[in-house]
């Protein structure tokens, strides 16, 4: 198993999401009716791409691994040792293998990317959430919640 790619993201999620998505579908919309199962796994595969949610707190450190083959899975945050929050694994599809990270309020890729370059179309994606605990004071300084996606080809 070798490691591809790796990359590590201060991310604000909007609405709550952020997609992966294939920046060639020019079809691509987000789910707008948020199912039970899509509240209680907090993914959604579409035809080209993934839908992530998120927690309420609106800073994120998104990572994002790309691995050739499925690599072991930590029970825990390998940064701050403390165990995921949840875990989720999807299959996602990228026809033109290749991907980016865009929100509600920034739909599109940016032209210049980042892009992710894949070796095929079909993966499968592991989301890892490790999310605060208890409830915010939007006064108070917290750490950004962080979501790793860990993707292999399936």
């Amino acid at each position: 198993m070798t490691l591809r790619s790796l990359a590590t993201f201060a991310w604000q999620a909007d609405y709550g999401q952020f997609y992966l998505i294939d920046p060639e579908d020019t079809a691509f919309l987000p789910p707008t009716e948020i199912t039970a199962e899509m509240e209680m796994r907090r993914l959604q595969a579409l035809p080209c791409g993934l839908v992530i949610y998120t927690e309420g707190c609106l800073q994120q450190h998104i990572r994002i691994a790309i691995h050739d083959a499925e690599p072991d899975h930590p029970q825990q945050d390998p940064i701050s040792g403390e165990p995921w929050t949840q875990v989720e694994t999807s299959d996602a599809r990228f026809p033109s293998r290749r991907f980016a990270i865009t929100s509600p309020s920034m739909p599109d890729a940016l032209p210049g990317g980042p892009f992710f370059f894949l070796d095929t179309d079909s993966y499968r994606v592991r989301v890892s959430w490790k999310e605060f605990q208890g409830s915010r004071d939007d006064s108070v300084p917290v750490e950004p919640d962080v979501i790793e996606l860990t993707l292999w080809p399936s």
